[in-house]
């Protein structure tokens, strides 16, 4: 198998473990390719294990590669998902961080985890994506996320977020901001703000206001084809736009328009890895002594 491994910058403790997951790959007989900056960083002993390195998606297609290990926590995972974009290659994630919704696989379990890998025993999650277009397509950065779109203040003032969904009026938000999350995202931002958990597959949306002014609004599930179209008219003119860990400021004459994308994120789910016992093991969700659990 070609492997194309990514990390952030990590302490000593994570480069220990990226050498020693490089070092197995190799014992394995597997073509290695590594993340340039992460490359920089490793000793020459380690390099010579290597076969390339990548820096964008163009390197990652001309290297015909198999699997992305993503090394990190959830944030890692995301920058994967924006470096493969549509290339539909699989992404493995191995957390080296805190909770790890996405990255299922562990320092411990990591090598039975590529036994099930090299094996062929495991599936595929596709997982869904949201493009974000502003109506000049001058504004914005990054037009693509894994987790999820939020709005929020450019100043002290609250927004107000008006909200249409296939040019039907959904509400006019007062408060502090608006989150648009997919089924992944729904387990972040969304969920700390009072949104629902959704499954991954399911093929829905979720709008979660941020604080919001009105008692009477609520969280609300639409469809993943509608198209959303969203108005902001805030006193300082601008908002924050936030596309998963990308910030960008929009002025608010800008009109935001949001699909689904036309592709997905596949991700390798390994045995034993159900969304349930996720969540489960993550969120403590459903802990109950009457269950007998402890």
């Amino acid at each position: 198998m070609h492997i194309a491994l990514y990390s952030r910058q990590t302490d000593d403790n994570g480069m220990d473990f990226i050498r020693s997951v490089l070092f197995f790959l190799k014992e394995k007989n597997n073509v290695l390719s590594v993340y340039k900056p992460l490359y920089d960083m490793l000793d020459d002993k380690t390099k010579s294990l290597l076969d390339s390195t990548f820096q964008n998606l163009h390197d990652l297609k001309t290297q015909s590669t198999d699997f992305l290990f993503s090394i990190g926590g959830d944030g890692t995972f995301i920058d994967a998902a924006n470096l493969v974009g549509d290339s539909q290659i699989p992404i493995l994630g191995i957390n080296t961080g805190r909770i790890g919704f996405l990255t299922n696989v562990n320092r411990k379990n990591f090598q039975q985890a590529f036994d099930f890998l090299q094996n062929d025993d495991f599936q595929l999650e596709n997982r869904m994506v949201l493009q974000i277009k502003t109506n000049d397509g001058s504004e914005i950065g990054i037009h693509f996320a894994l987790n999820d779109i939020s709005i929020h203040p450019s100043g002290e003032s609250i927004n107000e977020i008006k909200v249409w969904a296939n040019d039907e009026k959904v509400n006019t938000y007062w408060g502090d901001g608006l989150i648009v999350a997919t089924p992944t995202g729904s387990t972040a931002y969304s969920l700390s703000c009072g949104g629902p958990i959704l499954v991954p597959s399911a093929d829905v949306i979720v709008l979660t206001p941020i604080a919001s002014h009105s008692l009477t609004v609520r969280p609300i599930v639409l469809p993943a084809d509608n198209t959303l179209k969203i108005k902001v008219e805030s006193r300082t003119r601008k908002f924050i736009l936030s596309i998963d860990s990308h910030r960008v400021v929009v002025n608010d004459s800008a009109t935001l328009t949001l699909t689904r994308a036309g592709y997905t994120i596949p991700t390798v789910r390994l045995p034993n890895a159900d969304f349930y016992s996720v969540i489960q093991e993550k969120l403590l969700w459903g802990l109950d002594k009457r269950n007998g659990e402890s």
